[in-house]
């Protein structure tokens, strides 16, 4: 074939093809991490016949049974399946002979002849681990055997983990476990609690109990915008898991004394209510507290006081959830005004340390409801006879120096009975952020980040902190290098946009990251002097909410890896298709010629 009629045709085929593969390039979508959809149960294998009854359980299953028990195990996954329900998250005491790892490994096996999944809740303060050696040791094997198994808890191509009691040891401590036991996160890993400081170890989040609250819908979209926040100042995705429950009451454990509680289930409509909350949260996974949880009266097995009533609901809101199609529902009347913040989680009864199929109830402080909020917002708790600060703060997960910061107290403070104290906010508050790393560090309701001077700042050192030069800090604030600082002066370290309402909190952006320079010693710094104290007023260390909110970084957020990885085939797609049109229109031009 001549020249003349083969090239012209080559160079339209080019052309053509390049077109296409724009096309194909731009339709084709980019696989979303999360958002799953499923629906999991927390699940409790350490039940004997005589775990039931009056004073151990407030309700009672329809016949006692032995969680050993294979067709125990197998009955319950077939319930669950039909209830919508995808997959149980078990608590788990370790790879060494007991309980709930011999009835783990009969879950997997029954579960996967149904196409039904499982997971582990690592039970951290477990009685057989008795140092991070130990927890290190068992999370290996779970990765290296249970994690393997056809119906292990995969998201996004890797095994899922939970996390009981989490907040008993550090963030770094947990870096430390991480570190050994799975250094390149090729496991999912969910925290539990409102601490948001885990997720730069941790991979996303849940709270075990939100019966606490009487908003659980608020609630919710509270702790999964804290979630998504989070992923900006650690980077990487982070993984919003959102509890639904019917109800709770561990009444019945005199133990507890006066910080047991009961959240009526008010005919199902506090967990139609807690579950469309969950539900419009937007969660990766929702998950309900729990399958049966008897101890503290949050299950949702039949029973011989309700039947199958709570089974059949949990079907027809999982159905609705995973089509789309549900809606928030009001929750029943509060009973008591509720704590915008995850109290200190209640402990779930475990097992012995020996193998056997005893359970024994481990007791520990559950929700204390006494804090009120007040007409402008805040969050106050009276103290009570024998209260410290320390104890306060560790009762209502509260971080110390926050405490210390609202309230305008030193660690040396004394406390008297009847005095009010600040523990957070409601999202009616609008007023000052605290940091929970930087006492210091306040951001103002218009965004303005301020630095509140205590003995021995200086200018210079100041600049250090916070990544600024002194021309910088000078620009800022307003100051200049003849400045005196005073005790409590607020000095302007940046200023950032006003916060935004999300899902019923409020928090501003990140600013955008300030140029970090070697400060110069050739001016001499001001240094903070003690004579123009004043005496600071409460109105000086109030704050929006318990958890420190994103605004607080002057970290410019780390974009996810994945999205990296999607511009790069970007480019090289574009790339192709550019070369494929230059040589398309080359031929028709030679053939011309």
């Amino acid at each position: 074939m001549p020249a003349k009629q083969w090239l012209p045709r080559l160079g339209w085929t080019l052309l053509l093809t390049a077109c296409l593969l724009g096309l194909g390039r731009g339709s084709q979508p980019v696989a979303a991490q999360g958002q799953t959809r499923l629906v999991l149960a927390f699940y409790y294998a350490w039940y004997s016949p005589d775990s039931f009854g009056a004073g151990k359980t407030p309700y009672n299953p329809v016949e006692p049974y032995s969680s050993s028990n294979a067709g125990t195990i197998q009955r319950h996954v077939s319930e669950a399946r039909n209830a919508g329900i995808d997959g149980f998250v078990q608590s788990w005491y370790g790879p060494s002979p007991n309980q709930t790892e011999s009835n783990f490994r009969t879950l997997l096996d029954i579960a996967a002849g149904g196409g039904f999944k499982a997971a582990v809740d690592f039970e951290s303060g477990g009685p057989l681990f008795a140092n991070h050696n130990d927890r290190i040791s068992a999370l290996q094997t779970l990765l290296a055997t249970h994690a393997n198994h056809p119906a292990y808890l995969r998201v996004d191509g890797r095994p899922v983990i939970f996390f009981w009691a989490n907040w008993l040891f550090s963030v770094d401590d947990w870096a430390y476990i991480r570190g050994q036991a799975d250094p390149n996160h090729n496991s999912i890993w969910i925290a539990e609690g409102g601490n948001t400081e885990y997720l730069s170890v941790f991979d996303g989040l849940h709270l075990y109990n939100t019966a606490w609250s009487a908003n659980p819908a608020g609630t919710a979209a509270t702790w999964g915008g804290n979630t998504r926040a989070a992923a900006g100042i650690y980077g990487g995705y982070k993984y919003w898991v959102a509890t639904a429950m019917p109800g709770f009451d561990d009444t019945h454990l005199t133990a507890r004394g006066s910080n047991a509680f009961r959240r009526d289930r008010g005919g199902g409509s506090y967990y139609q209510a807690s579950f469309s909350g969950a539900a419009a949260s937007a969660p990766d996974m929702l998950i309900i507290t729990s399958f049966n949880e008897w101890v503290e009266g949050s299950q949702i097995e039949p029973s011989a006081e309700y039947g199958s009533a709570y089974l059949d609901l949990t079907a027809q809101l999982s159905a609705a959830f995973k089509s789309g199609s549900i809606a928030p529902i009001a929750p029943p009347a509060p009973e008591a005004p509720a704590v915008q913040q995850p109290p200190p989680p209640t402990f779930t009864p475990g097992p012995s340390p020996t193998p056997s199929d005893t359970p024994t109830p481990t007791v520990t402080p559950s929700p204390y409801p006494s804090p009120t909020p007040q007409a402008d917002g805040r969050i106050i708790y009276t103290v009570q006879t024998g209260d410290t600060l320390i104890g306060i703060a560790s009762r209502f997960d509260v971080d110390l120096q926050l405490l210390y910061a609202y309230n305008n107290l030193e660690p040396t403070s004394l406390l008297s009975i009847g005095q009010p104290l600040m523990l957070g906010a409601t999202e009616a508050y609008s007023g000052t952020t605290f940091v929970a790393d930087q006492p210091q560090k306040r951001v103002d309701a218009d965004g303005t980040v301020v630095h509140v001077v205590t003995t021995g700042d200086t200018l210079v050192g100041i600049a250090v902190t916070y990544g600024l030069t002194l021309e910088e800090l000078y620009a800022v604030s307003g100051l200049n290098q003849d400045a005196v600082l005073q005790i409590n002066q607020e000095v302007v370290i940046a200023r950032t946009p006003h916060p935004q309402e999300v899902g019923g909190s409020a928090f501003a952006p990140e600013p955008s990251a300030t140029p970090t320079l070697t400060p110069t010693s050739a001016e001499m710094p001001a240094t903070a002097t003690t004579a123009p104290t004043t005496a600071p007023t409460a109105t000086a260390v109030m704050a929006p909410t318990l958890t420190p909110a994103p605004t607080a970084s002057l970290t410019a957020p780390t974009p996810p890896e994945n999205e990296e990885g999607v511009t790069s085939l970007a480019r090289l797609a574009a790339g192709i298709v550019v070369l494929l049109i230059l040589v398309g229109g080359l031929f028709l031009f030679l053939s011309r010629k």
